[in-house]
């Protein structure tokens, strides 16, 4: 029998009735399956007891990258080391990478812990994986996370970076209180420091924009799907958030009552939200309904699951080119609907907040749960009746009856 391995003699192995092992040089051996699969392993013993560790599969792993993995770790063998601890450990801090924390954090805590648990997976999955995932958390550096953080500000997202530096944050504290991280390499980067300090946005559409916007989306000078044409129109005249409406089910429509409720665990307060239906906005989600079979209300190019998260805001920039309206986003439509609420209907401040799903302050929480469903159904209903006026060219501001 040859002392040493060779390639020759590797590739003359047959396989046989049973699976067969062949060492040289001490613990070096090849184990072959009746399949022909051929695998390098290691025996050794300590105290009476027999290890085994596989080195890789032959042809893939090569007989000298075999052997001179054997030689590493026969060699932590002499020095009164196992190899099969130093195995684990490698094994451990090839997992202990940015992807790995990240959506051990997701299913671990996000889901159980954020009302809008999706957000954070779409930072994880769209930036932090393609950024950073392949870094191992001891060997990350803050150097490294402000250069990916500077990447998505390049791109024109400075809000959208500082989003990302905060999951970053939470995650890390969260692998630091289970002892993955022994630091925190995010802790002293500062949003003021990447994507700026952010101001909270004016931005509202004057009458005269709301008015633009509708008959556009009235016209045929564009391609906008039926859902997003809709979703603008019903974020406007109801002010929910764009994921509400998103991901909306038919479910939670009840069209005989003229009702929207919307679950708390898709409300951003964490509360159930009812919302009235007027009868503008009903015939939008009645189109919707005789268009698709799916539970869903806004579906995507699939034609069952819900409209992607972005498509909204793509159409909104398309149509900001279009109709030349300075800048505006799908959430400031929900902030021209409070402010038109007031400006032009004089609506009580308290019913414009409940109209929006907002908590109120902890003490009027704690001892009023008015609701004001009535309220804010005659709000809705005048809001309706003053975009129809307006698109008739008979605007008036109108003055809000009292409900009883």
């Amino acid at each position: 029998m040859e002392k040493y391995f060779t390639d020759a003699y590797i590739k003359s192995l047959k396989p046989k009735s049973v699976r067969y092992e062949e060492f040289r040089d001490g613990g070096f051996g090849i184990r072959v399956t009746p399949k022909g699969l051929k695998t390098w392993i290691y025996r050794y013993r300590i105290d009476g007891q027999r290890y085994f560790i596989t080195l890789g599969h032959y042809p893939t792993i090569s007989l000298s990258a075999a052997k001179k993995r054997f030689i590493e770790l026969s060699d932590l063998r002499k020095e009164d080391i196992n190899p099969q601890d130093q195995v684990e450990e490698e094994k451990h801090q090839a997992n202990s990478t940015i992807k790995n924390l990240m959506l051990n954090w997701y299913e671990s805590y996000v889901k159980k812990h954020r009302a809008q648990p999706q957000q954070i997976l779409q930072l994880i999955s769209a930036d932090i994986i393609p950024l950073l995932g392949d870094k191992l958390l001891d060997k990350l550096k803050t150097r490294e996370i402000t250069q990916s953080l500077d990447k998505i500000v390049s791109r024109g997202a400075p809000v959208h970076a500082n989003k990302v530096l905060a999951a970053l944050k939470q995650a890390f504290n969260y692998a630091v209180s289970r002892g993955e991280m022994v630091h925190n390499p995010a802790m002293n980067i500062r949003s003021r420091d990447i994507g700026g300090i952010e101001k909270p946005r004016e931005r509202h559409l004057s009458v005269s924009e709301i008015k633009t916007v509708w008959q556009f989306l009235d016209s045929d000078e564009h391609d906008i799907s039926t859902q997003i044409k809709n979703a603008i129109k019903i974020i406007l005249l109801t002010g929910v958030r764009t994921g509400e409406i998103r991901l909306a089910v038919w479910s939670e429509f009840d069209f005989d009552n003229s009702l929207w409720t919307i679950p708390a665990e898709r409300t951003k307060t964490s509360i159930v939200m009812q919302i009235h239906l007027s009868e503008i906005t009903k015939n939008l989600l009645m189109e919707l309904k005789h268009q698709n079979g799916s539970e869903c209300v806004m579906i995507g190019a699939d034609g069952q699951r819900p409209l992607h998260d972005k498509a909204i805001a793509k159409a909104i920039r398309r149509i900001q080119n279009r109709v030349g309206i300075p800048q505006w986003t799908a959430h400031d439509l929900r902030r021209t609907f409070a402010t038109q609420l007031g400006e032009a209907l004089h609506v009580d401040p308290v019913v414009v907040e409940k109209c929006l799903g907002h908590k109120m302050p902890k003490m009027m929480a704690t001892y009023n749960k008015n609701e004001m469903l009535p309220q804010r159904k005659e709000a809705l209903n005048q809001w309706a009746n003053y975009i129809e006026c307006l698109l008739q060219n008979n605007v008036v501001s109108i003055e809000l009856k009292q409900t009883a």
